[in-house]
């Protein structure tokens, strides 16, 4: 679980500063010797504006002495997406994302100076159009953005239940914890954002409306996205 609590810390600084291109590397331990030199500038591929896929991208690359990137072992994103969903969109925004994260370079170091670890975490951040049926690959479709639908628990054809963890079971932790999930087309949980909850009840409760399934959501017989939110109640 410590790349998820790498994940998670660096997404709350991305939600609380609100930057966008490429904002910082960090390693695993936290801190990092080497700054970031140069970037690419970064364009979000067509298919992925087709899916309506921005957000934050982070690539985890493995940096030598002389600051070029030599390795990136993996990509993530955007945001909260869940780790079981697949689309063509999501595939070719990550393998972009990856070509991209090769171009990154950073400051070399001294042979006195050794970095905390030659992983760095580098940040890309692509932000939505803020007009409604935007130009989305030059064509002007009747919405690529998700709907609103408010809670979601009652409108799920499966709603995952979500396992009591032994940690929370011996502290006897209880309450609500609250998802903010975006559903595609296809009724599949694209991403699950916690937004509250007891901190030992919200992998489980993320994890449980990841693999949660709903029917498709028409608008003038069109299917769409849909966020809202799912709530789960845990109970000792």
């Amino acid at each position: 679980m410590r790349r998820n609590n790498v994940l998670n810390s660096i997404f709350l600084a991305v939600a609380l500063f609100g930057y966008s291109g490429v904002l910082f590397a960090q390693t695993d331990s936290g801190t990092s010797e080497q700054k970031i030199k140069s970037v690419p500038s970064v364009v979000l591929p067509d298919a992925a504006k087709m899916e309506f896929l921005y957000g934050t991208m982070l690539a985890e690359v493995k940096v030598d002495d002389r600051g070029r990137v030599t390795d990136v072992t993996q990509v993530v994103g955007p945001d909260w997406t869940c780790p079981n969903y697949e689309s063509p969109g999501l595939t070719a925004l990550r393998d972009y994302i990856r070509a991209q994260a090769k171009n990154v370079t950073f400051e070399p170091v001294s042979k006195d100076e050794k970095p905390d670890s030659p992983l760095h975490w580098v940040e890309f951040k692509f932000t939505a159009p803020e007009e409604k049926g935007s130009d989305v690959v030059g064509v002007r479709l009747l919405t690529v953005r998700p709907v609103k639908g408010g809670v979601l628990n009652g409108k799920a054809l499966t709603l995952a239940k979500p396992t009591y963890p032994a940690a929370a079971r011996a502290v006897r932790a209880s309450g609500t914890v609250d998802i903010k999930v975006l559903i595609s087309e296809k009724g599949d949980v694209i991403s699950a954002e916690v937004t509250s909850g007891h901190p030992l009840l919200r992998q489980s409760a993320r994890t449980a409306a990841c693999t949660s399934k709903f029917s498709p959501t028409l608008l003038e017989r069109q299917p769409v996205k849909v966020s809202g939110i799912i709530h789960y109640t845990f109970v000792p």
